[in-house]
């Protein structure tokens, strides 16, 4: 078989997926189609290196199609991402702004939590925002709503690093046991928690959410914020997972001098 028949049946296992090539098929007769499959077989089988390449370029793609429609969410939605009034911790007025959505219940967001902590510690000049998205179920749902809650007696910071913190499947007891822990007047407490003011937090976070098509926790976003107001024309960084602390403190530089 010629180098060159190879590299065709190469091409035609990439394309035959997409419509145009469905469609040329049709201009193939039975016998035709059994060669052409058995060319396309025989040639992946000796050289599956060429899958490899077509799936790390279709990742690639998918990669840049998923930045692309996330810039443009983030530009769209920035002020609702950088500004919350419950969930605001670090430099009110920071050039820099990290925006995490994240889940009580989420490994990897146990994970990052103290590493957003230190960063917090260590760079004065971050303003970090949390996003309270609750996707694992009533527990997790439960807990942002106490977060929240507690924001409302000032105390967020406290009750989400007692929630963050939990190597326990979140429960009612444990939730009612950290807010006792940091002195929440728990009447308030509990009312404030089946509050429109929560209610109406975790729906704008989930539009949010929706408007950067989440599909998981944690997300982040590094936006450059001078005074601690999105600067027009900047292009913020979207990360759709976990990232380790070097990374996030790269990027957090290269928003500062943007």
């Amino acid at each position: 078989m010629k180098f060159s028949s190879l590299l065709s049946a190469s091409a035609l296992a990439v394309t035959m997926a997409s419509p145009v090539a469905m469609a040329a098929a049709g201009n193939f007769n039975d016998a035709q189609k059994q060669d052409i499959q058995k060319i396309v077989h025989e040639y992946l089988v000796s050289n599956p290196e060429v899958l490899v390449e077509v799936s790390q370029a279709l990742q690639a793609k998918q990669q840049q199609n998923m930045q692309q429609e996330a810039q443009s969410a983030i530009q769209k939605n920035a002020a609702p991402l950088m500004v919350d009034k419950l969930t605001v911790v670090g430099n009110p007025t920071g050039s820099v702004t990290l925006v995490e959505f994240f889940d009580y219940q989420c490994i990897h967001c146990k994970k990052m939590a103290p590493v957003i902590s230190d960063l917090i510690k260590k760079d004065s000049n971050l303003r970090v925002v949390y996003k309270e998205f609750p996707i694992f179920g009533e527990s997790s749902d439960k807990a942002s709503r106490a977060a929240l809650a507690a924001s409302m007696q000032g105390k967020y910071m406290a009750m989400h690093e007692a929630l963050i913190n939990q190597d326990k499947k979140l429960n009612d007891q444990i939730i009612d046991d950290a807010a006792k822990s940091i002195g929440l007047d728990m009447t308030k407490f509990k009312a404030d928690m089946n509050s429109q003011t929560v209610t109406d937090a975790l729906t704008a976070n989930r539009k949010l959410a929706e408007e950067l098509h989440l599909m998981g926790t944690p997300a982040f976003i590094i936006a450059s914020t001078p005074g601690g107001v999105f600067k027009e024309g900047s292009k913020p960084v979207f990360i759709p997972g976990a990232a380790s602390a070097d990374t996030l403190k790269d990027l957090i530089k290269k928003a500062s001098a943007s």
